[in-house]
């Protein structure tokens, strides 16, 4: 069996022969049954591998929230740790071939109203956004719009 390029290339170089559309219609149809079978078994191997591609995403899913237990987990230890070496005021501990140095508590600042504070600690930001369905409907009604232009995607197939 040919590939799907080869047969997409055959039957459309044989639409642009200039060949009595009757002399080749049987050719031509034999050519759509072969198109028609291939793109069956390449839609049977997307149902395949799109079934292994979620299975796939599932279990990284769950792989990824055991290691965020397991992290959660050494994040309390660590915890735990500090706050017992802060208890005794006890800044390094070695034991065995691990060892342990308590830094200082970090430093933050938490904002509870934006509003109320002084414009002398603020910054300001402007941003500009782009309207692109303004622009789309410009451009496909065949205006110029400076800065933007059409682009275009691959086609594309629905399988249902």
């Amino acid at each position: 069996m040919s590939a799907l390029y080869e047969i997409s290339n055959e039957y459309a170089k044989l639409l642009n022969e200039d060949i009595d559309p009757e002399m080749i219609a049987d050719t031509l149809e034999g050519m759509e049954g072969e198109f028609s079978d291939k793109v069956g078994q390449l839609l049977a191997m997307i149902k395949n591998d799109l079934a292994y591609s979620l299975a796939l995403k599932e279990e990284a899913k769950k792989l990824n929230e055991r290691a965020s237990k397991i992290n959660n987990k050494v994040d309390r230890i660590k915890s735990y740790i500090a706050e017992s070496m802060e208890t005794i005021n006890k800044k390094t501990i070695t034991s065995g071939v691990h060892q342990v140095t308590s830094r200082k508590k970090s430093v933050s600042v938490d904002i509870t109203d934006l509003t109320t504070l002084p414009p002398s600690v603020c910054e300001y930001e402007t941003m500009i956004k782009a309207d692109k369905k303004e622009i789309k409907k410009l451009l496909i009604a065949g205006e110029e719009v400076s800065g933007a232009a059409l682009k275009y995607g691959k086609p594309s197939i629905t399988i249902k």
